[in-house]
């Protein structure tokens, strides 16, 4: 088969896991939002894809796309703290590797259909694992900043901070060229990761009669195929054991 392009987005093949976990009805919504995600999936809009990225995860992305363009020692300086950068340079040099990573997908959608792939479909089934965490605080700062960025003075003090963790099972149907001419198509069934970043507001008492607010941010998403131990940079209290679906493929006739 010649659906190496293909891999690139839609091989999300992982570790096995059968056991199901307990999971809330504000984890069925994640598989609600994916069902949207899944629109840039199946017509190869890489760019689109991108934009449902988990932010920071992105953002990892784009540093290190703006790092190809920096001398090695440079590079090394700068992440070892040594070199001294503004906050402007920081923000610049940033957005230029977030134009490199986009100008990367886009092209890699591209190619993709350039190669004669074509998705057939792609379903979301329902959630079999959901993780609160507690994230660094910097990973929910978007949440807590207004529209001009800075972080709002009723948002320091008081409030919890948490994130959601979602495992989502997917099931893809790619058809692609194969040999002699022939066209074969592909089942993978994997899944992905859906991530909720919240801040908590305000302390029920014991008789439950004061809510506590919640303001959440939108549902992003990881391919299944991310490195377990990049999550934990972002969420080092993830368990060792996650619960995932099981992975693989078969060749439908």
């Amino acid at each position: 088969m010649r659906m190496s392009v293909a891999i690139l987005l839609c091989a999300l093949v992982g570790v096995c896991s059968t056991a199901l976990a307990v999971v809330s009805e504000t984890a069925n919504s994640a598989a609600e939002a994916a069902r949207s995600y899944g629109a840039a999936v199946r017509s190869c809009d890489m760019g689109w894809a991108l934009d449902y990225m988990y932010p920071p995860l992105k953002r990892m992305y784009a540093e290190q796309f703006a790092g190809r363009g920096e001398k090695e020692a440079d590079n090394a300086r700068r992440i070892m703290g040594l070199a001294h950068e503004t906050p402007q340079q920081a923000r610049t040099r940033v957005e230029a590797g977030m134009r490199a990573l986009r100008e990367h997908y886009v092209k890699m959608g591209k190619q993709m259909i350039s190669s004669g792939l074509k998705i057939e479909s792609f379903t979301v089934r329902e959630p079999v694992a959901e993780y609160v965490l507690t994230p660094p605080s910097s990973v929910v700062t978007a949440v807590k900043q207004d529209r001009d960025g800075r972080v709002r003075a009723d948002e320091l003090q008081g409030n919890g901070e948490q994130s959601r963790l979602v495992v989502l099972p997917t099931v893809l149907v790619v058809n692609g060229p194969g040999k002699n001419g022939t066209t074969v198509r592909v089942e993978r069934r994997s899944y992905i990761y859906a991530i909720r970043d919240e801040v908590v507001r305000g302390e029920t008492d014991r008789n439950g009669l004061t809510p506590r607010e919640t303001r959440i941010n939108k549902w992003y998403f990881v391919d299944g195929n991310t490195d377990i131990n990049t999550l934990r940079t972002f969420f080092p209290g993830l368990p060792l054991n996650i619960t995932l679906p099981s992975s693989g493929e078969r060749v439908l006739r």
